[in-house]
């Protein structure tokens, strides 16, 4: 693969995946629960996903390679964990993630235009980004550096007026919350800061992977910690009670109006989602390329076009996604939502595992970055794990809870499926000798 991907292409990503559809839906539902303590909620949300990003990070930046996320966890702790992570993360991507961002889009962009059906507009939008992707990752990556300077601009538009309309009285009750309040508000914004872990999934094709990769993902983070607590500042301080039943757009009709506030309708909401969608399909693939090529799944479905796209995947993805997207419709939003956390959470976790190789084995001790080497770097893993195996137990058991145990039950057929197949293609290479997880070496990060 192409090192395609400087410094600024990271950044955009990672803003991109990150400043996306959760600040606009999230935002609202932590204010009705924590009112404007949310403010405060977005802080205790941003350590511990922090805590997560640096152990990505120094996977990505010890072992720069193409589809990580598997790649970590399958040589590095388990490969059956590591695949039933991916395996899940698939679930959530065709049955979550695709869809539910679409499907987003599709309604903010009916707030302005009453006439839109949902559905249909979803589907332009999935084929219109699949068909960028299509035309390569450097394509991609400039659409993405554009989309994240207009959604900047929109951003801006937000803040720097809202600033001057902030009655202070609105923001007087932001340490007055109550804790319980306070962590359900903290746990449902410790979505908004997941997106910058994509990185690891293109490391084989960035220019300077062991620099870049860590510098970009401590920029982009402290960027998007600012950009939301503008927001929030701007959001409780103006809107005061137009939160409780209303969205961003909202807000910012009391403060802007006519070009301004377009600027803001498009720019914002809009483009953050239309960064998510883009940004997703040049990294969602990476992984499944991994497994074409280490074999697991067949290698034919790893052919990359000229363009340097893994076509045949990128298809896969944008075609069962659709089928999703028409079988459940408009009324799926939540059930979107819920299946997309899964499977990005479950995705981490092994690689969350791997991150105690690092000190442990002389061969990474010797590539990674110096913060190993310090007697309190144990500590670093640990949280990352418990943090992310605890996200992952509670968004199961709201699924068991919201959506009735029959969704629950279905990713778990998923998963057992997803298993056997593995367990089944396991011995296959070994009886073709071609068993990549039987090598006691590093070559498989080898791009």
């Amino acid at each position: 693969m192409k090192k395609a991907l400087k410094f600024w292409d990271l950044v955009a990503l990672e803003i991109g995946m990150t400043i996306g559809a959760g600040i606009f839906v999230y935002m609202p539902l932590a204010y009705r629960s924590a009112g404007a303590g949310t403010i405060m909620a977005f802080v205790f949300a941003f350590l511990p996903m922090a805590v997560i990003m640096i152990n990505v990070m120094l996977l990505g930046s010890t072992l720069p390679t193409t589809g990580g996320t598997f790649k970590y966890g399958a040589f590095l702790f388990s490969p059956k964990v590591a695949f039933l992570g991916l395996w899940a993360y698939l679930f959530g991507a065709f049955v979550g993630l695709f869809p539910l961002n679409a499907l987003a889009l599709a309604s903010y962009m009916k707030g302005i235009w009453n006439d839109l059906s949902l559905v249909p507009v979803a589907l332009i939008i999935l084929t219109f980004f699949y068909v960028v992707n299509l035309l390569g990752l450097k394509m991609a990556s400039r659409v993405e550096i554009i989309s994240v300077a207009l959604l900047f601009l929109a951003i801006a538009v937000y803040t720097v007026p809202g600033m001057g309309s902030i009655d202070s009285k609105n923001l007087e009750a932001v340490f007055s919350t109550g804790m319980g309040s306070m962590i359900y508000a903290s746990a449902l914004l410790t979505f908004t800061f997941a997106g910058s872990n994509a990185v690891i999934e293109l490391g084989g094709e960035v220019e300077n992977a062991r620099k870049n990769l860590p510098l970009s993902v401590i920029f982009s983070l402290t960027v998007v910690l600012i950009c939301y607590l503008l927001m929030a500042v701007v959001s409780f301080g103006v809107g005061g009670d137009t939160l409780e039943n209303g969205t961003l757009n909202d807000v910012a009709s009391n403060y802007l109006s006519g070009f301004l506030f377009y600027v803001f309708a498009f720019g914002g909401p809009i483009l953050a989602i239309a960064t998510t969608i883009n940004a997703t399909y040049m990294w969602g693939t990476r992984s499944l390329l991994a497994l074409c090529r280490l074999r697991v799944f067949p290698s034919k479905l790893g052919a990359i076009n000229r363009r340097g796209t893994p076509w045949v995947l990128l298809t896969i993805v944008w075609l069962l996604s659709s089928i999703m997207l028409i079988s459940v419709g408009e009324s799926g939003l939540n059930l979107f939502a819920a299946f997309a956390s899964i499977g990005g959470i479950a995705v981490i976790v092994p690689a969350m595992f791997a991150v105690f190789r690092l000190k442990r084995d002389p061969r990474l001790k010797e590539r990674a970055p110096a913060i190993v080497n310090r007697k309190w770097f144990g500590i670093v893993p640990v949280l990352g794990t418990a943090f992310s195996i605890m996200i992952m137990l509670i968004l199961l058991y709201q699924v068991g809870v919201d959506f009735s145990t029959s969704f629950f039950l279905l990713f778990i057929v998923w998963e057992v499926f997803g298993m056997i197949y593995f367990l089944f293609r396991l011995k296959y290479l070994d009886r073709v000798k071609k068993n990549p997880f039987s090598r006691n070496d590093l070559s498989a990060f080898d791009d």
